[in-house]
């Protein structure tokens, strides 16, 4: 399959996957094709537990993180909960699904805006303190 670069998208994970002291936060992820879906429905694990199809899943099409390559299921499994959860919603949105977005009532002005579900994590920074 040849390589097209619009087909990859960037990412910032909002912790970082953690080995030996340092951090890996920056990464790509491409779309994922029918091949994917089809392997990752042919595996044992998947009917066992739904959830591993997810974890299979990313670490098919995420090509890299900080130059780790490949990502394998153990990296996935390693994740902070909110770094799991924010690639899944960046997958979502990047296949336009109308699920990852969401429209907020400000409980202050009452004005309407459209909000990306995967933008929730991006300043974590919060919750380190």
């Amino acid at each position: 399959m040849e390589e097209n670069m619009e087909n990859y998208f960037e990412f910032t994970l909002p912790f970082g996957f953690e080995k030996d002291g340092q951090t890996y936060r920056n990464g790509k992820m491409r779309l994922a094709t029918t091949k994917d879906e089809l392997e990752i429905q042919e595996t044992d694990e998947v009917e066992m537990n739904s959830r591993y199809r997810d974890i299979m899943f990313l670490s098919k099409v995420i090509v890299e993180i900080d130059g780790l390559k490949p990502i394998s299921t153990d990296i996935i499994r390693n994740l902070y909960e909110a770094d799991f959860i924010y690639l899944q919603l960046l997958y979502r949105q990047i296949n336009n699904d109308a699920g990852s977005k969401i429209i907020s009532k400000c409980p202050n002005c009452g004005s309407f805006s459209n909000v990306k579900l995967s933008h929730l994590y991006e300043n974590m920074g919060i919750y380190r303190q």
